[in-house]
């Protein structure tokens, strides 16, 4: 009897399930993680409350040693939001690539030589595909993947004939030896047809790229393989920007852009979301969704420079966007979206980031999923909050 009322109240204080359910999809994705080891009951809550969780925008820091063997460290960096933490991120087995790698589009890693492309696309970039070097010699290209195509443009060896030609190949099919030359890139963007000058965005199922000084944009459609010229992305209601760069949360087209009359002296970066460019393209508008505090672009312009921002990088995923220099990863700057606004900015200054003199930093955004992050575990990434 004694057994049986005790049993009883265990039950009497228990959260009912739906509540804790409830409760558990606000938890960062690491706190979930422990809750399913509660008890059978809490395992069953976790289960439900997934239905409830978006997929968490992480941000991502990757170290590579700049000279062969062009090793990623066993140690990355993560940041996320939910709980807005620093994540140390350790694995048993780095990845060796046969040249640097870089990022394109927030979610994508690529490292591209003579012999092969590699690229990941997954949350913790576990997973690397290795394929066939595109048929024309690049040292530069802009890189992208939309869907099942891998898209490469540009980037050209100077003794190739189009400085402007356009690869692509369906990743999909298992022939990692057919690329399928496409219609080139607009020949308003010769002269700077690499990734140096040049900023792209995946959206919608389509490929978009900004130049970056002019704001001369336009976008490629790998169902057509062709390219369509869109409006400029300089909004006239900033007044001069000096450098913009583009980036996606997967449905919406998003600019950021350095404003101030003087390339001296900038006076902070504005962000805007494209719209219509699907219908009417030349008939693009501009809907401004946010402007940088002053104190986070001074964090992130740093002192005693006197123009440290020739370009800036822009990572989106989900709900959030981040902004950091591209010519020296120090400040990150973060923003929520919310009601279509950017709000809630804050930088993200991690010592433990820096690479040392040998490094190089790669930045990621991905957004993680409980799935992604049990597969993880499963692959021996351990992870350890930052305090």
């Amino acid at each position: 009897m004694e057994n049986k009322n005790k049993k009883n109240g265990e039950e009497e204080c228990s959260i009912d399930g739906d509540i804790l359910a409830s409760i558990l999809s606000n938890l960062p994705l690491l706190d979930l993680d422990s809750a399913c080891h509660v008890s059978k009951s809490w395992n069953r809550a976790v289960f439900f409350s997934l239905h409830r969780l978006k997929p968490t925008p992480w941000l991502l820091l990757y170290k590579q040693r700049k000279n062969p063997p062009y090793t990623t460290a066993a140690t990355a960096m993560a940041y996320d939001p939910k709980s807005d933490n620093w994540i140390e991120i350790k694995t048993a087995s780095p990845v060796e690539h046969v040249s640097d790698a870089r990022s394109s589009h927030s979610t994508l890693l690529y490292a591209l030589s003579t012999r092969r492309l590699s690229f990941s696309v997954d949350a913790f970039h576990l997973e690397w595909r290795h394929v066939a070097s595109p048929k024309i010699c690049r040292i530069d290209p802009i890189v992208a993947v939309v869907g099942r195509s891998l898209i490469v443009a540009g980037g050209v060896w100077d003794f190739e004939d189009d400085r402007l030609a356009v690869e692509m190949l369906d990743v999909g099919s298992g022939e990692e030896e057919a690329w399928e030359r496409c219609e080139s890139m607009p020949e308003y963007l010769s002269g700077s047809e690499s990734s140096t000058w040049l900023s792209l965005a995946v959206c919608a199922g389509k490929m978009y790229v900004t130049e970056k000084r002019s704001g001369v944009a336009c976008s490629f459609d790998p169902k057509t393989r062709s390219w369509t010229k869109l409006v400029d992305f300089s909004p006239s209601e900033c007044g001069l920007l000096h450098s913009r760069v583009v980036g996606s949360d997967g449905n919406r087209l998003l600019v950021a852009g350095i404003t101030g009359d003087d390339t001296d002296n900038p006076t902070g970066i504005e962000l805007w979301e494209v719209v219509s460019t699907e219908s009417s393209p030349m008939d693009s508008k501009f809907e401004w969704i946010g402007s940088m505090p002053k104190e986070c672009f001074e964090k992130l312009r740093g002192i005693g420079y006197g123009w440290p921002l020739t370009a800036i990088a822009f990572n989106a995923v989900g709900d959030m966007v981040y902004v950091h220099n591209a010519a020296e990863i120090g400040e990150v700057v973060a923003a929520e979206m919310e009601g279509g606004k950017l709000c809630r900015w804050r930088t993200l200054r991690n010592e433990e980031a820096r690479g040392d003199a040998g490094e190089r930093l790669i930045v990621a955004c991905s957004n993680v999923s409980f799935s992604d992050l049990k597969r993880a575990f499963r692959d021996d990434l351990s992870f350890s909050v930052l305090v």
